[in-house]
């Protein structure tokens, strides 16, 4: 075969199986983008992680004609996760009544333990109660004043599950053994609540210092102060309380005072809580709750007295069973039972 011959034939097997080649080399750096893809997928999953509570709950009254029910209380997914070393993040949303966004927060953590930041929607650095999970508070609701004073069916009218949005800034400080003597959280929030957007120009303070004389206990100082409402008709919200906390994980002792002023209207209240686990797996309480919704309104004043019950069989699963014995100045006597469960998962 001459030369021109040869030329001409591979010319022609070149023309055949350029498409084909072409595909190949096409499915190479597809299969390269999907395996980025999955690479980048595997690192993002491998940083997050996912949990979540249910909450059933079963109510007793006998106010008026009596009533009892079953409710889902809470139904919560929680994901949390890694940006880098320093940044991490948390997106909390609650299912149950009217879905919505409870945390959704982006926090760094410095090198440097005495200050961090944490920017989103989360609980406010208000009392000692307030932080506390809905899992892991010891009765079933929290105590009256935290409700009326930190932002869950508040005496403003806010009703945000404690929280806001805002910068915080937090840390400890003057460490001995494997506690700090020293710690505080403090910040910065728009004063309207949870998903809501901030309508007037001030910005709430709200802040927290805490000092721990030894690891078991716990002092605590908190002050609120801000307004609510559209510019032009914003109202004063300020509140005021301290704290103290005894906890050796087998005895508990909390208690807190908060006086608040809401436009006119001043508030107070104040608890005091025992546990004790008379058993690794049983916990007993009693706890006094006194609220004075608005101080010159005698009708407002409310005292709950609670006897409870905790169980918890399984390291997921907990019972909470409370009887409450609540009176009103000016109202019957009412008894109340309830007993909640909870899944973690």
């Amino acid at each position: 075969m001459n030369c021109r011959c040869l030329i001409m034939s591979r010319i022609c097997l070149a023309t055949l199986f350029f498409p084909f080649l072409a595909e190949l080399k096409a499915q190479d750096k597809i299969d390269g983008q999907i395996e980025k893809i999955e690479n980048l997928i595997t690192r993002l999953t491998d940083k997050v992680s996912v949990s979540g509570i249910v909450n059933m709950r079963y109510q007793y009254s006998d106010a008026g004609e009596g009533s009892n029910g079953f409710d889902i209380r809470r139904a919560r997914l929680d994901f949390r996760g890694t940006i880098t070393q320093s940044f991490d993040y948390r997106i909390h949303v609650e299912f149950a009544g009217n879905p919505r966004i409870l945390d959704a927060f982006v926090n760094w953590c410095t090198a440097n333990a005495a200050f961090n930041i944490k920017a989103g929607e989360f609980k406010i650095p208000f009392s000692l109660e307030n932080p506390y999970s809905a899992h892991a508070l010891e009765t079933v609701d929290n105590s009256m004043v935290i409700i009326g004073l930190s932002g869950y069916d508040d005496v403003s009218g806010i009703s945000a599950n404690g929280r806001d949005m805002g910068v915080n800034v937090y840390g400890r400080f003057l460490s001995v053994r494997d506690f700090s003597l020293f710690a505080y959280s403090m910040g910065l929030f728009n004063g309207n609540g949870i998903n809501v957007s901030d309508n007037n120009k001030s910005k709430d303070f709200s802040g927290t210092v805490f000092v721990h004389p030894f690891r078991e206990f716990t002092l605590s100082v908190s002050h609120h102060n801000g307004s609510t409402g559209p510019q032009g008709e914003n109202i004063r919200r300020v509140r005021t309380g301290g704290g103290l906390r005894y906890d050796n994980r087998r005895l508990l002792v909390r208690g807190e005072y908060i006086y608040g002023t809401t436009g006119d209207t001043y508030s107070d209240g104040y608890y005091a809580v025992a546990g004790y686990f008379v058993h690794p797996k049983i916990q007993t309480l009693l706890k006094y709750d006194r609220f004075r919704r608005n101080i010159s309104e005698k009708e407002t004043r409310r005292t709950n007295y609670i006897v409870g019950i905790n169980w918890f069989p399984l390291k997921n699963f907990h019972f909470k069973l409370n009887w409450s014995y609540r009176t009103t100045v000016g109202s019957s006597d009412v008894n109340h039972l309830a007993l909640q469960f909870f899944a973690l998962f």
